[in-house]
């Protein structure tokens, strides 16, 4: 994989932080890196490694927003376990969220290592395996809450934490060391959606057994207080229910299948019939039912062209788009672009889900459209109609009371979200010598002398475009954000392979440059340069296609700067005959 890195330059020695201390790196002990979600929402990836021995937990992707032209997915650079390709043992996921499970058709590509998860998990990852034409490519191990898995050097414990998806897990780690906690998502939710409450024991037990480190989720440390209940969510979800008398459409995770049991529930209650639109909805509650942990009648269900055979206030509809991903279903909706589904006056359209931040703009966006076609728009701003998965400031200072660990490392959050989750846990009583707030990529270590930094590996992203893994880099990505803000002008011309004379042009063709009427009387001048430039060029010069579209593409970018005072992306192609 090709290295698409955010490292920044070393820091001055001023600004290094309290914990750095290279002279201390010693790859014969406990080291920690993570390769994704220190610093960002999204490619959670973190290594722990122990002598010759390396297992990675979680393996996630990051969806692009709307400045990312063409990207359709951003997983972590593995560089770090190619260059130890040898030492990587396993594969350990928490839980079945994009974030976490997104990368790994990618990382199975590379490495032939097994997948431990639990059964949700687990036929999510299949899924997605299939999907590449790798199943079967490593062996995936079913695990359950209160399983063990060991290692040479590492020994595994998963325990149940509430999510806002099934099976969803933290990890207890053992190493020669001592005990590590890694909590990845998770929420204390006393009356959950699925039935299976978070495990107050075992993570009280982790504490009285005394823990190294604390590696612990920071998404939502901004938040005062507690996450509201699905049961909450639930009633705030009847009531709507029981005064709307349109039809009801709901977008909402694929993934969040207790709060679709939830809605499920209250269509059969109210006797509404409910179709399923969306390729991964249609996905993974196939899957929740197989393993039954989504539970309805078959008759609930209508296909697409029943729709139109039931009155309207007996249709629900679950729909996929809830962060307004272009030609989503319900971006199609919105834009009235959709076969079947199209909002009527008196259709209620409810948001059961959190706007992941950079996706605010094209959700308010469909909002508006929906809005426009006469729909009733509840969210989560205005109605209790979504609960975060990952605990609000007070579930975390609980998980660092249950666990009283030694060390603190925050994890998966924006930079300030780590930071701010370091003096919570110095409030908690954590020592502040022994809060590690870190980066992506850099190498914490533990040895009897106690945790510290001490040092970098190369991390960074890779973009995936289409079928190209790492084939487009920042330079491409920062070309077609210019061309999406500036414009481009392209510009054709036949020239003479002898002496380099002009044979045919020039021809332009502009997109998003200027209007159609304003074209003209610019592109002829524009003409007349290009023609100027040529005839000053020396022979030499003339018959070297490189030479001739560099000059011309910088005489055009000043004049069309000197003319307008914009800079579009300019395109010379030169063809000699």
């Amino acid at each position: 994989m090709v290295t698409r890195n955010d490292n920044s330059p070393p820091p001055s020695p001023d600004k290094l932080p309290r914990h750095f201390q290279p002279e201390r790196r010693d790859s014969s002990g406990l080291q920690i890196v993570a390769l994704g979600g220190l610093g960002e929402i999204g490619m959670n990836m973190t290594c722990y490694r122990y002598a010759d021995e390396i297992v990675v937990v979680d393996c996630g992707g990051q969806f692009p927003d709307f400045t990312w032209f063409g990207i359709d997915l951003v997983i972590p650079d593995m560089e770090y376990l190619l260059e130890r390709r040898e030492m990587l043992k396993a594969l350990v996921v928490t839980h079945g969220h994009e974030d976490h499970i997104g990368a790994i058709p990618y990382f199975v590509r590379e490495f032939k290592v097994p997948i431990y998860a639990t059964r949700f998990t687990v036929e999510l990852i299949k899924s997605k395996l299939e999907e590449h034409g790798l199943l079967g490519a490593v062996p995936i191990h079913l695990v359950e809450p209160g399983d063990v898995t060991a290692f040479e050097h590492f020994r595994f414990e998963f325990l149940r934490v509430s999510h806002s998806t099934c099976d969803a897990v933290g990890l207890a780690i053992e190493t020669p060391l001592g005990l590590l906690v890694h909590t990845g998502d998770f929420r204390i939710d006393t009356a959950p959606g699925d039935g299976y409450s978070f495990d107050y024991g075992g993570f009280a037990e982790l504490g009285r057994r005394g823990v190294l480190a604390l590696l612990s989720d920071s998404t939502n440390v901004e938040r005062e207080g507690f996450t509201k209940s699905e049961q909450e969510i639930g009633r705030e979800l009847d009531n709507i229910f029981h005064r709307t008398k349109g039809r009801i459409l709901i977008t909402l995770f694929a993934s969040s299948i207790p709060r679709i049991q939830e809605i499920m529930t209250l269509a059969e209650r109210d006797g509404r019939r409910v179709h399923f639109s969306g390729r991964s909805l249609c996905n993974t509650t196939t899957i929740a039912r197989r393993l039954g942990l989504l539970r309805f009648p078959d008759s609930l269900l209508i296909d697409e062209e029943e729709l139109s055979h039931h009155s309207p206030e007996s249709i629900l509809i679950l729909m996929t788009g809830s962060q307004g991903e272009p030609r989503s279903v319900l971006s199609r909706v919105a834009m009235n672009d959709h076969k079947r589904i199209r909002i009527q006056p008196g259709d209620t359209v409810i948001f059961s889900s959190r706007i992941i931040p950079g996706h605010e703009r094209s959700v308010s966006n469909i909002m508006n459209h929906l809005a426009m076609r006469g729909a009733e728009i509840y969210n989560e701003r205005t109605h209790t109609v979504h609960t975060s998965g990952h605990g609000h400031a007070g579930e975390l200072a609980t998980m660092l009371n249950l666990t009283q660990p030694k060390y603190f490392i925050p994890i998966h959050g924006e930079y300030r979200h780590l930071v701010l989750h370091a003096r919570l846990a110095e409030r908690s009583g954590v020592s502040p010598d022994r809060i590690i707030v870190a980066r992506n990529g850099d190498l914490i270590q533990f040895d009897p002398e106690g945790g510290a930094l001490v040092g970098r590996e190369n991390t960074g992203q890779v973009y995936i475009d289409g079928k190209g893994v790492g084939d487009v880099g920042d330079a491409e990505i920062r070309e077609r954000r210019k061309v999406g803000m500036t414009g481009m002008v392209v510009l054709a011309l036949v020239l003479a392979k002898t002496d380099g004379s002009l044979v045919f042009g020039p021809q332009f063709i502009s997109h998003g440059f200027t209007f159609e009427e304003g074209e003209a009387p610019l592109f002829d001048d524009a003409r007349k340069l290009v023609i100027k430039v040529l005839d000053g060029m020396n022979l030499e010069t003339k018959t070297d296609m490189d030479e001739v579209k560099e000059e011309i593409r910088l005489s055009l970018r000043r004049f069309f700067n000197r003319k307008l005072e914009r800079k579009p992306v300019v395109l010379p192609i030169v063809i000699y005959m």
